[in-house]
């Protein structure tokens, strides 16, 4: 039981680094492309506006079908 609440939390601490990771590359992104940060955010947005609306329907399918089956489809896409 205990580590499944680890994991589970380390699973969400997984997820909000994975956003502030995003916002903290901007100057580096800002300076690759040689924009102002203020025009390199609209990656930060383009990158956070999906994952926020999608989140409900990967909930939906992995209660509906099997966690561990979207959770797999979701890494192989990453991946290849």
């Amino acid at each position: 039981m205990y580590f499944i609440l680890i994991l589970l939390g380390f699973a969400g601490f997984i997820s909000a680094a994975d956003n502030w990771v995003a916002s903290l590359l901007l100057p580096d992104i800002s300076l690759d492309f040689g924009i102002p940060i203020f025009q390199a955010s609209i990656i930060l947005t383009a990158y956070l506006i999906p994952y926020g609306v999608l989140q409900p329907f990967y909930g939906f399918y992995s209660d509906w079908y099997d966690r561990k089956k979207i959770l797999l489809l979701l890494f192989r896409s990453r991946i290849d």
